[in-house]
């Protein structure tokens, strides 16, 4: 055998070696990215988690939400009921609902304890609800003893667009908080036990 031939074989031989470091390398960097990957995956899950409010803070704010969309649309049926038949007595009535204040939609303690976000989405629906309640006074004039028929057109288109915006608030909190923490059974936490 000549020289140049037992070079190429060296040569040959060292790049083997070469291309067999490189893949183990590449191996490695691999596995190592994986790792990353779900290192930082567990660490956005629990920070998720941490994230998360009091169970009794999420149904409060569903519960008020709910309800307020109830009212809203309920009103809102009754309201295209009494304009369809000409009801004044309905349109009187309705107006004695109207609310002067808004204090009390909220509770203090879900608005200084409540995780922020929350309480924002509380505090919207609140506003919502609010200011189609008190736009239900336009309906009776209490001077004349009358129907303000020309205002019930207006209040039901505003009750349609606070319905939905309520819908979204809703559908906010549903989205924001995984399902199987929301619909956790309720009425096994004791304040007397600790956990383990």
């Amino acid at each position: 055998m000549e020289l140049s031939e037992i070079l190429i074989i060296i040569v040959l031989f060292l790049n083997l070696i070469a291309i067999l470091f490189v893949a183990y390398q590449t191996y490695l960097s691999r596995n190592s990215l994986l790792l990353t990957i779900k290192n930082l995956n567990q660490d956005r899950k629990k920070h998720d988690v941490e994230l998360l409010p009091k169970a009794h803070f999420i149904f409060k704010a569903q519960f008020h939400l709910n309800r307020w969309l109830k009212s809203v649309t309920d009103i809102n049926t009754e309201l295209k009921k009494a304009i369809k038949i000409q009801d004044a007595d309905t349109l009187k009535k309705l107006a004695g609902k109207a609310l002067k204040s808004p204090k009390g939609l909220v509770d203090g303690f879900s608005f200084e304890k409540g995780p922020n976000w929350l309480v924002e989405l509380l505090l919207a629906g609140a506003q919502y609800y609010f200011l189609y309640h008190a736009a239900l006074n336009d309906l009776w004039d209490e001077v004349q003893q009358t129907p303000s028929w020309e205002k019930a057109p207006e209040i039901i288109k505003t009750g349609e667009e606070y319905s939905f915006h309520l819908k979204s608030l809703l559908n906010y909190i549903d989205q924001a908080i995984p399902e199987s923490y929301a619909e956790a059974p309720a009425g096994i936490y004791d304040d007397s036990v600790s956990p383990d």
